[in-house]
């Protein structure tokens, strides 16, 4: 395996259903460079919008996934301030020992807002159990987490029949992940066809002890469900230009987000707002980096080479820097979470990190064969 790089930013063939043009684009630059006229964009918002509200249930134009963070909170105030239409805001939450203190302050903050925002919790055994056997089988353990994160969503506004649903960004778009892509750009109904959910079935937990009457809020709905409920789920960052990590977070700051002080060197965030509701997801970022060759430092990157804020040459310095970061105080407080010694950790970690791509030095350090950028 060898990693082949985008001419434009520091996209990865390795990345999981990227796709490469043959001038050497990755697709999500293409795209930025094509992207829709003004007027079609204006069309599309204007016939959602009068689905929402032709739809309204319960009092209700729409639903949107929240965090808490900046996407989220971005969006949600664009909903309703910019769109006009009324939000029920739904949130699956993490259990109380990996949700941050931030995480707890900037979804009361959406309270506090004034926005009606439903949470829902899985119990904390069950959640803790599915996280484990993620991490042991797949070396994955966000894909334990992103089934009911994602799912429930959908789910809430197919109960509540709510059929109109605002999603953050388009993992083909921004990402890269082209199984996601569907025939119009803002459609986001092939969500679950992304790399992690993978169709959004759950029988990959069969074996994981967890009792089959929970499986329904990991499991994401069918598509014949979705069709039966006239779902329409809608990437915001089709209608937003903007719709990135630095406009997100500096605009949700002003509104009350509460943001963390950037530690790149044991997180790779540079900008100190992405995946503020827990920290975990540092190990899941490092382990990326393992697998695939790239980590959050490259995307930050990609995003902001994309949108002219920093040359291609700055972002091989940052993510030479920064990609493969994590925190070792992270790494106990996860295996303490997650009843696995440091040992087992490691061992886990050696079992999918790639040998095409780095070298395990006698130390334990993972040092990659590939030249960024190159």
């Amino acid at each position: 395996m060898k990693i082949k790089y985008c001419i434009s930013c520091l996209n990865v063939s390795t990345r999981p259903g990227s796709d490469f043009l043959e001038n050497g684009l990755c697709f999500p630059c293409s795209y930025k460079k094509s992207f829709p006229p003004p007027e079609k964009v204006s069309k599309d918002l204007e016939r959602l919008i009068a689905f929402g509200r032709a739809n309204q249930s319960n009092g209700y134009d729409c639903v949107v996934g929240v965090s808490g963070g900046k996407d989220s909170t971005r969006q949600a105030l664009h909903i309703r301030e910019v769109f006009g239409l009324k939000p029920l805001l739904v949130s699956m939450n993490y259990p109380s020992e990996q949700l941050s203190m931030l995480g707890v302050k900037n979804l009361a903050n959406l309270v506090d807002l004034g926005f009606d925002c439903l949470n829902i919790s899985l119990g904390a055994d069950t959640w803790r159990k599915a996280m484990r056997f993620a991490f042991e089988h797949y070396g994955n353990w966000a894909k334990a987490t992103e089934f009911p994160l994602h799912g429930i969503v959908p789910r809430i506004a197919i109960a509540y029949k709510i059929p109109l649903v605002w999603w953050g960004e388009s993992g083909a778009t921004a990402l890269g992940d082209m199984a996601e892509m569907s025939e119009e750009p803002w459609d986001a109904t092939r969500l679950k066809y992304g790399n992690t959910l993978s169709g959004g079935g759950v029988s990959w937990l069969e074996e994981s002890g967890i009792p089959l009457h929970k499986f329904g809020l990991y499991e994401y709905p069918s598509d014949l469900e979705m069709e039966k409920a006239g779902l329409k789920i809608v990437y915001m960052d089709y209608f937003m230009k903007d719709f990135t990590n630095l406009a997100n977070g500096n605009f949700s700051a002003l509104r009350g987000l509460s943001v963390r002080k950037p530690d790149p060197k044991n997180d790779a965030d540079f900008f100190g707002t992405s995946m503020l509701d827990e920290n975990f997801i540092n190990i899941n970022m490092y382990l990326r980096y393992l697998k695939f060759g790239f980590g959050r430092a490259s995307d930050l990157v990609n995003l902001e080479i994309r949108e002219g804020r920093m040359t291609r040459d700055e972002g091989i310095k940052l993510v030479n820097l920064y990609d493969g970061s994590y925190s070792q105080d992270i790494v106990e407080k996860f295996c303490l979470y997650i009843d696995i010694s440091q040992s087992q950790f490691w061992e886990i970690i050696d079992k999918f990190y790639n040998k095409d791509l780095f070298d395990k030095k006698s130390n334990g350090n993972y040092v990659p064969k590939f030249v960024v950028g190159g």
